[in-house]
C-alpha cells in the first residue's frame, strides 16, 4: 500500500496551524523528512543553509572517512551541525535538530564548556573546560585562524 501526502496546500496549512513536519507526517503514515521534502520542493521553505557554510563556521578541518572513524558522524559532530543549522536560520532544520541544538546550547552554557577538536582523537570533537580567552564564542577558537564576521560570528557566539 502506497503512502500518500495530501496537496501541498494542506500540507502548508498544516504547517501555519503550528503542527511539525514529524506530526503531519505521522497523520499520513510517512516520516517527517517526506513532508520536508515535499514542502521544500513546492517553494515552502526559504531559507536552507548549505553544508559548506556550516562546515566553514568551524575552526577546523574536520576528518571525514567513510564508515567508522568520521569524526563529524560522532554524536558531539552532529550537535555541532544541527547547532549550526539552527543558530544561522536554516528553516529546513528539522525538529530532531532544534532539539540537539537547544540541548548543546544549555550544556555549553551550564557546565561552562566550549567546544574544541582533536583530529588524533577517536570521536574529534570534545567539550573542554571554557577559559577567559573563549569569551562568548561556543569554539575553543585556534590563534592562528581570523575569525569570522556577519552572521557567521553571530552564529557561534553564545547570546544570554
Amino acid at each position: 500500500m502506497q503512502k500518500v501526502l495530501p496537496d501541498v496546500n494542506t500540507l502548508i496549512r498544516m504547517k501555519e496551524q503550528g503542527l511539525t513536519d514529524d506530526q503531519i507526517g505521522a497523520r499520513y503514515g510517512v516520516v517527517g523528512q517526506a513532508v520536508n521534502k515535499a514542502l521544500t520542493q513546492a517553494g515552502y521553505y526559504r531559507q536552507a543553509v548549505s553544508r559548506q557554510v556550516i562546515e566553514d563556521a568551524i575552526p577546523w578541518t574536520v576528518k571525514r572517512t567513510q564508515g567508522a572513524g568520521s569524526h563529524h558522524t560522532s554524536y558531539l559532530g552532529k550537535a555541532v551541525m544541527a547547532y549550526l543549522r539552527v543558530a544561522m536560520g536554516d528553516d529546513t532544520a528539522k525538529d530532531s535538530h532544534r532539539v540537539a541544538a537547544k540541548r548543546l546550547r544549555a550544556r555549553l552554557i551550564r557546565d561552562k564548556k566550549v567546544i574544541d577538536y582533536d583530529p588524533q582523537s577517536k570521536d574529534g570533537f570534545e567539550l573542554v573546560d571554557r577559559e577567559a580567552r573563549d569569551g562568548d564564542l561556543i569554539f575553543r577558537w585556534p590563534a592562528d585562524v581570523d575569525l569570522p564576521e556577519g552572521k557567521v560570528l553571530e552564529a557561534i557566539t553564545l547570546s544570554a
